[in-house]
């Protein structure tokens, strides 16, 4: 059974081209089963492909004596065949206070990290992790539920810069199987029997039902994540001949506008950013079908305008960044500051739903202390509806607002923190349901009043 295995993994390495003969692969190892049985393979491969393999540990002081228990168990694991080891720490708890993180993502960056740097230091070439068919699952499971395109959907990639994911074709059943053959030991991690997260829930509760419906779900699962990833690379690849034969910052709009839709959204944030909402790339394609010759949009970053029958970007130039200035909460105000104008106007809010990303409904109640439109500040965090709470620096980051820009995009905020950003929306926090006594500030740019 396990040279049927072995040979499953060796074909999956050779298909993504993961392990060159002779190259450097570090297995990130936890102690957890799908780790060890990784850690286990490389070893049994490294004859036959020539492999020079190490293993890398994090402990996340999460778990008190077992996370320390965890280490130790790696620690004499390796020692005791030979396996070079590197062993890393962190404080996870207090870097996800600090960062206003949760525990789950901030645990995962600091691995990575570690991962990262060790194998710079030690120059080696391939980090493997031991991912599996049923992680893919459950990872696709995931987005599926947050309303994921095809880039969620095609689940775990196999490959992703010098990260491979060697194992990926198994299952967890396969796993267990060959660490009992092998007499592969591992540790349990109690924290994957609670449902305290997500991906627990699944994994007890939905999984089960699944493998009912068809026992090998992981299996075909893995499929059809493979085939979405090639769908959406050839969806990109024609968004990538758009925007290289559309480049120079000016864009036909008529020739966007016939695009088919899943080729023109994707080279909508090629162009202009690909940390784009929905709602942006909407606004886009509004424009390219736009009549009006000299039609405006803003957007996160940037200001496309219409010049006859094209799109122009300009990057936005503003008075640079703003004294901060307080708005009352009583009563409503019209004020300019460095480009922009600010209306505020006290309201009983009705069933309207506000979408915009310039005009925000604050919940008065809700409101801590003073009220302030001011420029962006370090630890500025905003949790968008359906999102997780992600600081103004990392979501600045991922819409590629040039840093020099950062600070002109007003901030509201309260005496605990930001409320709303222009161009980026609202905290759930701030948000005023119907018959709440409600503030509604719309910050406008002066040109397009």
């Amino acid at each position: 059974m396990i040279s049927k295995k072995l040979k499953i993994i060796a074909d999956f390495c050779q298909e993504y081209d993961m392990l060159p003969r002779g190259a450097s692969v570090m297995a990130c190892v936890s102690g957890g089963a799908d780790s060890m049985c990784l850690l286990h393979v490389l070893t049994l491969l490294a004859p036959e492909l020539g492999l020079s393999v190490s293993a890398a540990h994090f402990n996340h002081n999460l778990r008190g004596a077992e996370s320390d228990g965890d280490e130790r168990f790696v620690r004499d694991y390796c020692a005791g065949r030979g396996i070079p080891l590197y062993v890393g720490s962190g404080d996870v708890r207090t870097a996800a206070r600090d960062s206003r993180r949760g525990l789950e993502e901030t645990a995962r960056r600091l691995r990575y990290e570690f991962f990262e740097n060790t194998a710079r230091e030690q120059g080696i070439e391939k980090i493997a992790t031991a991912h599996t068919a049923d992680d893919n699952l459950e990872t696709i499971l995931l987005h599926l539920t947050r309303g994921s395109g095809l880039a969620g959907l095609g689940g775990i990639p196999p490959v992703r810069g010098n990260i491979v994911r060697p194992i990926l074709p198994l299952t967890r059943r396969d796993v267990e199987e060959i660490n009992a053959i092998e007499g592969v030991p591992s540790r349990v991690d109690s924290s994957n029997l609670t449902d305290d997260y997500a991906r627990n829930k699944l994994r007890h509760n939905v999984i089960p039902v699944l493998r009912e419906i068809n026992p090998q779900a992981a299996r075909a699962a893995l499929n059809s994540s493979a085939l979405l990833r090639e769908d959406e690379e050839y969806l990109l690849s024609k968004a990538r001949e758009f925007v290289s034969a559309n480049g120079g910052g000016r864009v036909p709009a008529s020739e966007l506008a016939s695009l088919p839709r899943p080729i023109s959204s994707r080279a909508i944030r090629l162009l202009y950013g690909s940390g784009l909402s929905r709602a942006h790339v909407e606004a886009v394609l509004e424009l390219a079908h736009s009549r009006d010759p000299s039609a405006r949009l803003s957007l996160p970053g940037l200001t496309l305008r219409r010049e006859y029958g094209d799109i122009l970007r300009d990057d936005v130039v503003r008075g640079g960044a703003f004294e901060p200035f307080s708005v009352p909460i009583d009563r409503g105000i019209i004020m300019e500051r460095s480009g922009f104008k600010f209306l505020s106007e006290k309201i009983v809010a009705g069933n309207e739903i506000y979408n915009s990303l310039t005009t925000f409904l604050l919940k008065c109640d809700n409101i801590m202390g003073g009220l302030t439109v001011r420029p962006r500040q370090t630890g500025d965090f905003i949790k968008l509806p359906g999102r997780p709470r992600r600081s103004l620096k990392k979501i600045f980051i991922d819409l590629k607002v040039p840093s020099r820009l950062r600070d002109m995009y007003p901030v509201i905020a309260d005496g605990d923190g930001v409320l709303a950003v222009y161009g980026i929306g609202c905290d759930t926090r701030a948000q005023a349901g119907a018959g709440d006594s409600a503030l509604k500030i719309t910050i406008k740019e002066k040109y397009n009043d």
